[in-house]
């Protein structure tokens, strides 16, 4: 079964429109133990080493303990029982923020992705009622909840309830600016499920993000490429457009839908805002700008951008290594398509502050982003 479970893994990790980077995570489940993709691994090349054993029975007593209120004493109480609950075997391994989560599943398999397409809905100012529109008792919708332990006893309370109102276990969960849950037997179902899933809102899509090239001024990009590096102290800058892109950095309005994040893993590679930076044809005058607007960032946000989006030509993507670098544009582009999918349900809607900052001091989404940028 488990390697059923790594062929799974790969699958769905190996489609960049279901899963990016490291993101999502996977499970195989029998009575007694549960074998979780271990934090900071990627689903496209998991093998079975990959995977942490778990001790279903230890899991189980997790939710009858009394933790702390305070959120850091709370989720470092829960990551040490969470390490705890591992068989002895597996002392070497981190399993995954959201164990607790898939062993709520009464399905043997479990497939956890964040979809820009899915993202379209579940980070759109009318969600929840379009979902319920959409797909009425066939999915279990939770309201923007802090990931980890949290989120599990939301998940366990909305499951109760959804089992008395259907007579039936939950088997899709649609997570409010996170993504999605998929539960079943076999792998068929998987598939069928995502994909009956991802037709459905297929069709509602009224636009589609075109990420035709577009030509630019490569001799201009060269010389802000080397300004950004000698700004940020950096060896990797990557640089993007396309008529999306163009479209959406004509000015600041425009920009607006791409000014924050809208899910975790978008806080916790590129943090949680871009830097916009107004055009000058003059040279000189464009790094002034940039600088200034760099100080401004720096000022307020206390770190630095790892998105530069400079008006009317492209946004350019910083990080300490080229794996980093590419991974914030591939997270910035995936920000792109939300945003548009998300046209289509009401407009927009950026994950709340209050979401933000638990992301940003949660040490298990640093310990993740760590990992998965080696």
């Amino acid at each position: 079964m488990i390697k059923d479970l790594v062929a799974i893994s790969n699958h769905y990790g190996s489609n960049p429109e279901l899963v990016l980077a490291g993101g999502g995570n996977t499970s195989f489940k029998d009575d007694d133990s549960l074998w979780i993709k271990g934090s900071g691994t990627t689903l496209a090349t998991i093998t079975e080493a990959g995977f942490v054993k778990m001790n279903r029975a230890a899991l189980a007593k997790m939710f009858k303990v009394d933790y702390p209120e305070e959120t850091k004493a709370r989720e470092d109480a829960v990551l040490a029982d969470l390490m705890a609950a591992r068989e002895n075997c597996e002392e070497d391994k981190r399993p995954s923020v959201e164990t607790l989560l898939h062993d709520l599943f009464n399905f043997k398999y479990v497939v956890h992705t964040h979809p820009a397409l899915i993202n379209g809905l579940t980070c759109a100012i009318n969600g929840a009622s379009e979902c319920e529109k959409l797909f009425g008792d066939q999915v279990v919708w939770i309201s923007i909840t802090p990931p980890g332990y949290v989120l599990s006893t939301t998940v366990r309370d909305e499951m109760v309830k959804f089992k008395e109102r259907t007579g039936k276990d939950a088997d899709i969960i649609l997570l409010q600016n996170h993504g999605i849950f998929v539960a079943g037997n076999t792998s068929e179902e998987i598939d069928e499920k995502y994909e009956k899933i991802l037709s459905v809102l297929k069709a509602q899509i009224v636009e589609e993000p075109d990420f035709a090239e577009v030509k630019v001024d490569d001799e201009r990009v060269k010389l802000l490429t080397d300004e950004i590096k000698k700004i940020e102290g950096v060896k990797a800058v990557e640089f993007t457009t396309n008529v999306k892109v163009s479209e959406m950095l004509v000015d600041e309005e425009t920009f607006a839908p791409l000014s924050s994040v809208y899910t975790p893993d978008h806080m916790v590679y590129y943090k949680r805002a871009p830097l916009f930076v107004m055009a000058d044809k003059e040279i000189d005058k464009q790094y002034e700008l940039l600088h200034k607007g760099y100080e401004e960032f720096v000022a307020k946000y206390d770190f630095k951008p790892q998105i530069i989006a400079v008006q009317g030509l492209g946004y350019f993507s910083v990080g300490d290594s080229e794996k980093a670098a590419k991974i914030n544009d591939i997270l910035f582009l995936d920000t792109i398509k939300i945003a548009t999918y998300a046209r289509s349900f009401g407009g927009p809607l950026f994950m709340a502050d209050s979401m933000i900052d638990f992301i940003a001091n949660w040490e298990a989404e640093s310990y993740r982003k760590k990992v998965n940028e080696k």
